[in-house]
C-alpha cells in the first residue's frame, strides 16, 4: 500500500497507527491519541507521536513506519506531568 498525502490516505494513515500502538500496547483504541505526523521524503518513512494511558499512567510513544505501513521504530516513554 502506497501513502500519499491527501485528507483520504491520511485517515488511512491514523487508522494503521491506531492498530499498530493497539497490538502493541494491548489497550483499546480510543485511549490513543494520535498528536503529530510527519513524513519525511527523502526517507519515505512516516513519524508519528501519540499519546495514551494504561492503567493510569500516561504515555508517550513515537514511530517510524514505511510507506508500505511496517513499523521500524517504536519507543514509549512515561510521561511526566512536572516537567
Amino acid at each position: 500500500m502506497q501513502f500519499k498525502l491527501t485528507i483520504d490516505k491520511m485517515e488511512d494513515l491514523k487508522q494503521i497507527i491506531t492498530d499498530q500502538i493497539t497490538k502493541m500496547e494491548n489497550i483499546s483504541p480510543e485511549t490513543i491519541e494520535i498528536e503529530d505526523i510527519f513524513y519525511y521524503s527523502g526517507l519515505k518513512k512516516w513519524t508519528a507521536r501519540v499519546a495514551f494511558a494504561i492503567g493510569g499512567k500516561d504515555y508517550t510513544a513515537s514511530m517510524d513506519m514505511l510507506e508500505d505501513g511496517m513499523v521500524t521504530r517504536y519507543q514509549q516513554r512515561r510521561k511526566h506531568e512536572d516537567r
